[in-house]
């Protein structure tokens, strides 16, 4: 039978001893009566020892050096120079190998997989008794390392390790002295093929006192995922510097499904920021629409110019490779990872989530300096309880940064290659991360990080105290201005209050643009009562944005007239009408009615609206020549304090000619049906929707939660 080429390669194993250890002579006896054929015992001992040195003379294998050292690493780069084989096997001292074919066996795995770099899930002696786990051998992608140190102690052990020996030569002398752990990471770094080997030939005998090692974590862990960190390491011996241009250049990374967000984030831009922008719109399929409406953004900034950029085809096709299908992310979100190659004439860039709004003058961003590191970003507010083991240790190590806003080095990534490194580092360690593309960038980078204040990227979290120092707000989640759920108004004000921000900045690029003609809505809320005032922030956040608000107060507290005042800062198409005891109810919505859009839409306090329910109505209205859309409703405790998730069954009936309406709430209806029927009694909700189902042709109603009744 024809052998593998290297099954008989000659192996060194090495014991690192201090001389005393309880098991050191059954260790080495182990060794010593191994089957396999071609190998050296080298032990390396801090003292001597009658024992050892009897056995290194009666036996040819092996040899015994007495070498003072404070510590067994630093032992190690002495017993590599000795060693003559062409593969090293570590066993420590209070450790054994379990037959005498262990070497043998480990052997053969290592030369049947091809490996360079052979570790081994390990027995546990304890008790008397063996404990071990069994399973496929595993192949082990190199950028992934140190995620299975992290998670497995196995790989923070050289006890075990079947090591090609040429992969030390190319390890710094320094290198040869860290921690296991961080030797391996090195290893790993230039190793090829890494197996992660279920044969349980090596015992950790945790009797002999041994202390498995912990993750060599914190501020001065040795350990990276890439070496992005020597860069800056070296950048700032060197006092590298990164060359900042007078004009402003800025990223964002867009499918179709964020287009219509982009116009309001670069009105923010541009209505406060002193330099001049250009504004790099990355993406790869856009329809012919979507297209013309950002070029056409040009004709309406002063101070940003927009340059639509395409992904080529074949960095779409290796980015397409990352797969996100674990944590539910776009692929744009991973555009950013490839700037510098798609941007090749710029030093520098400002990358931003299109969920964000600008409140400052990027000029002051734009001139920070990097200091040699490869970006600048914020602390991000995800709680050290909540993140896994991989996220926690680079909060340890650093700081664990949100991904939303990004001062980036271009020059630094294309001279160190980053973009296909950074690529290739997401598609073999995608599974490890569970945010996507924000963990990915913050495992790379990690040790590599300017971090800015949190006023450059600020959430909901980090607002409190600070709303007016705030240069970037972040609305990162689920809550978004154009996205909102009902926990949001009562528990989440200061997000809120931002979007309320939001929404004018939308207005008025929405005016200036001229992008609002036809179907507009005017909202009628009545609200009876300040504690559910919120029904009227559920309004005026809605996605559909060709609205106009009327107010009309019935709750005789002038809380809620001064909310309403408060808010008309931000809406110029919000109106207020009170009514007192003294005046006609009716009459009032009368006159609102006859003065409306050609579509109403009515809500009463304690209702609340999702974001999405007029644009829906709206569309059903449209899709459907429908007279009148309503919607059902649901209840919801606030005393929960829970995420109310939306269930829609998506049925649609049509109920023309039925009665089946107890009130207007929830019902988007045609000014025209009002126009017919004239002044109506809203006093008497029984013959008010009795006269409106008469004139109307269709009615559809949508089985749904869009109208959310909210009680304590």
């Amino acid at each position: 039978m024809k052998r593998l080429i290297g099954m008989n390669e000659k192996i060194s194993v090495i014991v690192l001893a201090h001389g005393d250890e309880k098991e050191l002579n059954r260790c080495v006896d182990r060794v010593l009566h191994q089957n396999y054929k071609d190998y050296e015992l080298i032990v390396v001992s801090t003292n001597r020892n009658t024992e050892l040195e009897e056995k290194a003379n009666s036996n040819d294998r092996m040899t015994l050096y007495i070498k003072d050292a404070d510590k067994l690493e630093d032992l190690r780069a002495y017993a590599l120079e000795r060693a003559t084989g062409d593969r090293i096997l570590f066993v420590e001292p209070n450790d054994f190998l379990i037959d005498e074919g262990s070497i043998t066996t480990l052997n053969e795995v290592y030369t049947q997989k091809n490996a360079d770099l052979l570790l081994n899930s390990f027995m546990t002696f304890k008790d008397g008794k063996f404990y071990f786990i069994g399973g496929e051998d595993e192949h082990i992608l190199g950028n992934a390392f140190l995620f299975r140190q992290i998670e497995n102690v196995e790989f923070r052990k050289l006890g075990g390790s079947l090591i090609k020996k040429s992969l030390f030569d190319e390890i710094d002398n320094d290198d040869l002295v860290k921690s296991d752990q961080v030797l391996l990471n090195l290893v790993s770094k230039k190793a090829k093929n890494i197996i992660f080997s279920y044969q349980n030939k090596y015992v950790y005998d945790e009797v002999a006192g041994n202390k498995l090692p912990e993750l060599d974590k914190g501020k001065e862990s040795g350990l990276y995922f890439s070496d992005a960190f020597k860069v800056v390491e070296q950048n700032k011996k060197n006092g590298y510097t990164n060359k900042i241009p007078e004009k402003i250049s800025i990223a964002l990374c867009t499918d179709e499904n964020l287009v219509k967000h982009i116009g309001t984030l670069l009105y923010s831009v541009d209505e406060n920021t002193s330099s001049f922008v250009d504004a790099y719109i990355i993406y790869d399929n856009l329809s012919e629409k979507s297209l013309k409406k950002l070029t056409a953004l040009n004709d309406i900034f002063s101070t940003v110019k927009v340059q639509m950029v395409r992904v080529p085809d074949k960095q779409q096709e290796k980015i397409n490779k990352i797969s996100l299908e674990n944590n539910g992310l776009p692929v744009t979100s991973c555009y950013r990872f490839i700037l510098a190659d798609l941007l090749p004439g710029l030093d520098r860039i400002i990358y931003l989530d299109i969920d964000t709004l600008v409140l400052g003058d990027l000029t002051e961003l734009w001139r920070i300096n990097l200091e040699g590191n490869f970006i600048g970003a914020t602390k991000d507010a995800l709680s050290y309880s909540d993140m896994n083991a991989s996220q926690r240790f680079i909060f340890e190590k650093e700081m664990y940064f949100n991904s939303g806003v990004l001062l980036i080095d271009l020059n630094l990534f294309r001279e160190c290659k980053i973009s296909n490194k950074l690529i290739d580092f997401a598609i073999n360690t995608v599974s490890y991360c569970r945010y996507g593309d924000q963990d990915i960038l913050n495992y790379y980078f990690s040790g590599t990080l300017k971090l800015l204040d949190v006023i450059w990227n600020c959430g909901r979290e980090f607002m409190d105290g600070i709303e007016d120092k705030i240069k970037i707000v972040h609305f990162y989640g689920l809550e978004k201005p154009w996205n909102n759920i009902v926990y949001s108004f009562y528990i989440r004000e200061n997000i809120i209050n931002m979007e309320h921000i939001y929404k004018l900045y939308q207005y008025r690029f929405l005016q200036k643009s001229k992008s609002l003609k036809d179907n507009k809505v005017t909202i009628v809320v009545t609200l009876d009562t300040f504690k559910y005032s919120k029904t009227l922030e559920s309004v005026l956040l809605q996605s559909y944005c060709n609205i106009e608000v009327k107010v009309i107060d019935v709750s005789q507290d002038d809380r809620v007239k001064a909310k309403v005042r408060k808010l008309q800062l931000y809406y110029p198409n919000l109106k207020y009408y009170e009514v007192t005891l003294n005046d006609d109810f009716s009459r009032v919505m009368n006159f609102v009615i006859k003065n409306s859009s050609e579509h109403i839409f009515f809500v009463k306090s304690p209702y609340v609206l999702l974001s999405k329910t007029i644009s829906d109505l709206m569309e059903i209205i449209l899709e459907n020549q429908a007279d009148i859309a309503v919607v059902e409703d649901r209840a919801y405790n606030l005393n929960q304090l829970m995420y109310y998730f939306v269930e829609k069954d998506n049925q649609l009936e049509d109920i023309s000619g039925q009665s089946k309406l107890n009130s207007l709430n929830g019902c988007l209806i045609k000014k025209e049906i009002f126009d017919v029927v004239g002044a109506l009694n809203f006093e008497d909700n029984e013959s008010l929707t009795a006269t409106i189902l008469e004139k109307a042709d269709k009615v559809m109603v949508k089985h749904s939660d869009y109208l959310i009744k909210v009680f304590d």
